[in-house]
């Protein structure tokens, strides 16, 4: 009998071919001529994957459905994607395009009037099944730039309709030209205590030709992670790869690929990566074991029984041969290969000697309440058992309320929202409780409005994050600044003007002319507000704008500006 050695990349290359037959082939791309990638489904973005494909391409370029549907749902606002119109498919499908500059205009002339009867740019229009249907290749906009896009481009996703959960695009066929595999760049190997949690870590640069055939380790448990990246043909971008995995002594420790991503797993990514890392250094390192089975959500529930899947026991001096693969969803693969070698007979490596105050555990609830502070974990807020580090400290500043509580540090993932409560040093003049917030302190050192309102003698919100929290006292007003707005507006286009909040919380606003309410169109990005001139809106003449922006707080600043038109 012929033994032949079955590589990664061999079975790599069925798997694709396996997906590849069983291709829809009656979806069609959403934009004509070469498809650029500039982002891909899965990527790693702060707190969730990138939930589908980004295509460049000049403002305007003609968006097209990608099959027959009909339209179910525009959003229109001023951050998140801006513009985007929702189409839903016979065949179970939603397709969405996001950051549109130009609708068509008939949802277009729906939406103005949505707007002006509603006096709201923002509009979450979802019409019936009969409203507008959609052929095929029907255009149904033009690529922008609107709401937390950085440059022009689509912003494409497909979603099972009945879940609403993201799928990855390119299962849909289109041809994309890639021949380039992804690149391997480093290799991190974390010495894990005998709770999983790391304690240190040795980083190999995986470019350089200098990581050993052997590495020797002196802890018995061990994880891996890597840093890798993605292009395709036509693109420079370091894109996220599609998939990887981990091979211990020829079987499987770990692997995983992004074909589905359910907005209740996407926040998994920081027990899926070193989420230190990418708080300390914004470095994105995938970790080739789960901090938490529930991490796990490309396996079925009941296969998500192993907390330590991924993880390696070393014994001494026995060598365990790795493989690690990345690849992308051409089908492309990189692959590094080395041996492990525990050196020493050593217990598990503890954690550094760091000053804690509690003892919290994963997997259950937790709460803090002390003079002043309560905070409220849920079951799955923590991935790891955490020695929670605590420091409260007065601060008689002006506009600071209560004492500042440290919960923590930012560096160590806090899944979902947590409640916290803060009561100020001594009671509150009624004229004040309704300027006071719950803040969390920057990066240089000012703090920015996490929200609050009031529960008895404490303001309580919700936190995305671990970090330095106080009470505090907003009376400032927002501010206005002219961007474009000149007296004479004869021969412009229409005015903008740029909104801001001291301590950036939501701010609400409302314009008028000659005391008529009128469009302004908000991008949340750079917090301009723009107004358009449109046929019958505004006569020739001389006007009056005046426009009214009330923040969080109820504070409230009133702009106003003659103009001629």
């Amino acid at each position: 009998m012929r033994l032949v050695r079955i590589g990664m990349r061999y079975l790599f290359g069925v798997l694709v071919l396996l997906l590849g037959s069983a291709l829809p082939a009656q979806y069609t791309p959403p934009l004509r001529g070469p498809l650029l990638i500039t982002g891909t489904f899965g990527e790693l973005r702060s707190d969730h994957y990138h939930g589908g494909l980004d295509f460049r391409a000049a403002v305007g370029t003609p968006v097209y459905a990608v099959n027959d549907g009909y339209v179910s749902r525009i959003r229109v606002s001023g951050g998140g994607y801006g513009q985007a119109v929702y189409i839903d498919h016979p065949d179970g499908k939603r397709s969405v395009y996001g950051h549109l500059e130009v609708l068509a205009p008939e949802y277009l002339d729906t939406i103005r009037a949505l707007q002006y009867a509603r006096e709201s740019f923002e509009i979450d229009f979802r019409p019936d099944s009969t409203a507008f249907p959609v052929r095929q290749g029907q255009q149904i906009g033009g690529v922008g730039n609107r709401g937390f896009s950085f440059g022009p481009h689509l912003h494409f996703e497909i979603r099972e309709s009945a879940t609403d959960a993201p799928l990855n695009p390119l299962s849909l066929g289109f041809t994309i030209p890639d021949t380039r595999s992804p690149q391997l760049r480093k290799l991190r190997v974390y010495a894990l205590d005998g709770k999983d949690r790391s304690v240190e870590a040795l980083e190999y640069d995986l470019l350089d030709g200098s990581l050993p055939d052997t590495i020797r380790v002196t802890s018995s448990r061990i994880g891996l992670g890597i840093k890798a990246y993605d292009r395709q043909n036509a693109m420079p971008n370091w894109n996220g790869i599609y998939g990887a995995e981990l091979r211990v002594d020829g079987r499987e420790a770990f692997a995983f690929t992004y074909d589905r991503v359910a907005y209740e797993d996407t926040e998994y990514l920081n027990a899926l990566t070193d989420y230190a890392a990418w708080k300390g250094s914004s470095s994105w390192y995938y970790l080739l074991y789960a901090r938490t089975p529930a991490a796990m959500f490309w396996r079925a529930r009941e296969e998500r029984t192993d907390a330590q899947d991924g993880i390696l026991t070393l014994e001494t001096n026995i060598p365990r041969n790795v493989a690690i693969g990345v690849r992308d969803f051409a089908g492309n693969v990189s692959q590094r290969e080395f041996v492990l070698l525990l050196t020493t007979s050593a217990a598990p490596a503890a954690p550094a000697d760091v000053p804690y105050v509690y003892v919290l555990p994963a997997g259950e609830p937790s709460i803090i309440d002390t003079a002043g502070m309560r905070l409220e974990l849920g079951a799955d807020a923590l991935y790891d058992e955490l020695r929670f580090q605590y420091t409260r400290l007065a601060d008689g500043s002006n506009g600071v309320l209560s004492d500042v509580h440290q919960l923590h540090k930012g560096t160590t993932p806090l899944h979902g929202r947590a409640v916290l409560r803060l009561a100020p040093r001594r009671a509150l003049a009624a004229q004040l409780r309704g300027r006071a917030y719950i803040g969390t302190c920057d990066k240089d050192g000012g703090y920015r409005s996490v929200g609050g309102q009031w529960e008895d003698a404490r303001m309580v919100t919700s936190i995305g994050s671990f970090g330095t929290y106080a009470l505090l006292l907003d009376t400032v007003p927002p501010r206005v600044n002219i961007k474009q707005f000149g007296t004479d507006l004869r021969r412009a286009a229409g005015f903008s003007v740029l909104i801001e909040d001291a301590v950036g919380g939501p701010l609400s606003y409302r314009g008028t002319v000659d005391g008529r309410w009128v469009l302004l169109e908000y991008d949340a990005k750079s917090g301009s507000l723009t107004h358009t001139f449109e046929p019958g809106q505004i006569a020739p003449g001389s006007h009056s704008f005046e426009l009214g922006v009330v923040d969080e707080r109820g504070n409230e600043t009133v702009f106003s500006r003659s103009f001629r038109r």
